[in-house]
């Protein structure tokens, strides 16, 4: 990557091929479910023999191409925005440093990316000459990690268009690009040996992109030397947290195919309750019953082993889904809209049809930890029970109401008023 190739890089180009991407994405799932309303539907209420089931097993073998291809789709888009927002990022960080080369008189070989320095330069230079050297090459080391991680994906992509498995390019394909897209993102995140540069790189960037690198990950700033100690506190939660909430989100980002706590069937609001548990929220106990009480939150130390050893050792809204969002939102606990989402966040998932058999409509019965925000607004969440890390919700909801029903989200904000 040189300055001429950065320069040139159009980010508008780049962003507008993605909404190209993702329209078609979109046309796909309408196929996908007019073909179920008009053809696979009715053929099962109304053509029964043999030739009906085999005029629906062909209609229903059509929709499963589409849902494929539309997910896979949607991760072209997600390693697009990924490299749009990398470039537009890295030029800012160019501009910086050109600027910062002409204010002190210098000029830069943008050949060799570094200033042109004579015999005479002054010693006071040396540090500023060092300063802007290294944001010139952190904008094309920006810039590289993004070209390279988005060629190597797309061709992946490009190469799985044969995919007929929804489940496959939904986990494995789509869940692939999701990540790729955060990464490019950390990716141009200076590694914080030299925290003059971070000082230098964050403070090129603009308030919104900020935002966005706060939002994506949250983790990697709240631990880098350079990064101002307020967005840090921020980060955590702020001043007045009762719980941390980078701490929270590092914990199931790291956790989230561990089975070694889980105890039920169904670990998903166990792991939610983990993850808070890690981060500093402390439990909500009765002095008489322990956890066992109705309006407790938390788990001994010893828990595990036998099913009473688990109904000892956990309450209630330990590991019930529906049960754990009832208590929180009792307890402090405020619903936010999706625009207002953050990393620490939970996402509660409620049955909103009569399609699935287990779960009737209105039951909340999944939760996952919201890790991160791309800076399109698509909300990213890890869960351990269908273990995913980082999977996008705008990616993922049309495969997960085809097959459970419609669904109602709920993000929910814990704010504890028990301590």
């Amino acid at each position: 990557m040189t300055i001429a190739a950065l320069r040139s890089a159009n980010s508008i180009d780049v962003e507008a091929a993605a909404h190209s991407w993702l329209s078609l994405s979109k046309q796909a799932w309408r196929a996908v479910n007019d073909i179920h309303a008009n053809g696979v539907d009715p053929l099962k209420e109304n053509w029964k023999d043999r030739v009906g089931e085999a005029a629906g097993k062909r209609l229903q073998e059509q929709a499963q191409i589409l849902e494929a291809g539309a997910d896979i789709m949607r991760g072209v888009v997600m390693v697009l925005d990924g490299l749009s927002t990398c470039i537009t990022r890295a030029k800012l960080t160019l501009n910086s440093a050109l600027d910062m080369a002409r204010k002190h008189g210098l000029t830069v070989d943008e050949t060799t990316a570094t200033v042109k320095t004579t015999g005479g330069a002054a010693p006071s230079d040396d540090t500023v000459v060092q300063e802007i050297n290294a944001m010139l090459q952190e904008a094309l080391r920006d810039a590289s990690q993004a070209d390279k991680l988005a060629a190597q994906e797309l061709r992946k992509l490009g190469a799985a268009t044969c995919e007929t498995d929804p489940r496959k390019a939904l986990d494995d394909l789509q869940g692939e690009a999701s990540r790729i897209e955060l990464s490019m993102y950390t990716g141009g995140i200076p590694d914080g040996k030299d925290p003059r540069l971070v000082t230098d790189w964050w403070n090129s960037l603009t308030d919104n992109q900020h935002k966005q690198l706060m939002l994506s990950d949250p983790v990697t700033l709240a631990n880098l030397p350079g990064i101002p100690e307020d967005v840090k506190v921020g980060l955590r939660g702020g001043p007045n947290a009762k719980y941390d909430r980078a701490k929270t989100v590092q914990w199931a980002l790291e956790h989230w195919n561990d089975k070694s706590r889980d105890v039920f069937d169904d670990n998903c609001t166990n792991f939610a309750s983990e993850a808070l548990r890690q981060g500093g929220l402390r439990g909500k106990g009765d002095g008489l019953w322990g956890w066992r009480g109705d309006d407790t939150w938390g788990r001994s130390e010893d828990a595990g082993g036998g099913w009473l050893d688990q109904r000892v050792d956990y309450s209630k809204s330990w590991a019930g889904a529906q049960n754990m969002h009832d208590f929180m939102m009792r307890h402090g606990g405020q619903e936010v809209a999706p625009n207002e989402v953050k990393p620490g966040d939970l996402v509660y998932y409620e049955e909103d049809s009569d399609h699935d058999a287990d779960d009737k409509k209105g039951v909340i019965h999944h939760t996952a930890v919201v890790t991160a925000v791309a800076p399109d607004g698509d909300i990213r969440y890890t869960q351990h029970s269908g273990g995913q890390q980082n999977a996008s919700v705008d990616g993922r909801i049309d495969g997960f109401q085809e097959h459970r029903g419609h669904q109602k989200l709920h993000y929910v904000r814990v704010n504890p008023n028990w301590y």
